[in-house]
């Protein structure tokens, strides 16, 4: 396949890390832990999930208009963002779609075009990674609007896997990319279960938001009377997952402390968020969020205690004392939801 050429100029660095700032505080603070190189490019694939995901969320969009950008855009990343004219049709539609998106979300969508741009100028090896996580985070993002019910924990797996499993993988095979000594099969295994361990968290912690804002909700249901019961349970679900996090974080070498720092940081920060929703099963939202003093106080530890395994135990120890853990086989579960080395 000949190299992929836009004659559109690539966004900088800059303005993509202040588009990560507006539309992610807990992203921008987490990536800048990475080394520069590894920094670009996940801030870059991070922003290319964002511009989905807005799609995806947009309140007015007709569904079928959100499933059809949505498989397009998947069927663009699958060919590598090959054709500029293609994703140039795509912005514009991106535009016409997301009329009730956040301003900030809005001029991310404004710049996709940039922004896959600098995607395209990266070694073919990196851009294949970020073209396969944004294939297959876009078309599971189609696959749930039109119409996949969540009644059970299986259920629960796939969504999680099709909107941050696959996330977790991708950061594998870019960490692997950059780090030979990294084996990113036996890394992607545990980043299923990490994903989930993260986005768990927050379908935990916004469950009140997203049931009053719009109505919607990414557990099994339950009846009201058992709504605190589901919740505690869940949140013993997701620390098993986010142990499984830890023995990730322990499979990456020691001296690439940064890439140990950015895992960490969101693991205990999850952590510290789970202690709450155990505390406040019935809520609400506001008693469910870390205060940003916590967050610093939490990334300095982990810069200090990253450099040694000891150490990462030892901090996963104490931030998870007291949280009921469920764990579960993250083999079995990658084996079963993940789509990485399949078609899709």
């Amino acid at each position: 396949m000949s190299e992929v050429v836009y004659t559109i100029k690539a966004i900088t660095k800059e303005v993509q890390h202040q588009h990560l700032i507006k539309v992610s505080r807990t992203f921008a603070f987490t990536i800048p832990f990475l080394p520069d190189l590894l920094a670009d490019v996940v801030s870059n694939a991070y922003l290319l999930c964002r511009i989905a995901d807005t799609i995806e969320d947009d309140p007015k969009a007709s569904n079928q208009d959100k499933i059809r950008w949505l498989k397009d855009f998947s069927l663009c990343a699958s060919s590598l963002f090959r054709d500029q004219n293609r994703v140039l049709r795509l912005q514009k539609r991106a535009l016409n779609l997301a009329k009730a998106a956040k301003v900030d979300e809005y001029a991310l969508l404004e710049q996709m075009t940039q922004v896959i741009s600098r995607t395209c100028g990266y070694r073919r090896e990196v851009l294949v990674i970020i073209a396969r996580g944004v294939e297959i985070l876009s078309l599971g993002m189609a696959a749930h609007l039109e119409g996949v019910s969540i009644n059970s924990l299986k259920d629960v797996d796939s969504y999680c896997y099709s909107v941050a499993g696959v996330v977790g993988q991708m950061l594998a095979h870019l960490f692997a990319a950059y780090n030979r000594h990294i084996d990113a099969q036996k890394l992607s295994v545990l980043a299923v279960s990490f994903g989930e361990g993260l986005q768990l968290t927050n379908i935990l912690k916004d469950r009140f938001a997203d049931k009053e804002e719009r109505d919607s909700s990414f557990l099994p249901k339950v009846s009201a009377e058992d709504e605190s019961k589901q919740a505690l349970h869940y949140a013993a679900i997701t620390q098993g997952h986010l142990d499984d996090a830890i023995d990730f974080v322990l499979k990456i070498p020691r001296l690439d402390s940064g890439v140990r720092v950015f895992c960490l940081v969101n693991i205990i920060m999850a952590m510290l968020t789970l202690k709450k929703i155990i505390r406040y099963p019935k809520g609400p939202s506001n008693k469910l969020k870390i205060s940003r003093r916590c967050v610093k106080a939490s990334a300095i530890t982990c810069l200090v205690m990253s450099r040694f395994n000891f150490g990462v135990k030892l901090l996963a120890f104490i931030a998870g004392l007291g949280n009921a853990s469920i764990r579960r086989n993250p083999q079995e579960l990658h084996d079963r939801v993940s789509v990485w080395n399949k078609g899709v």
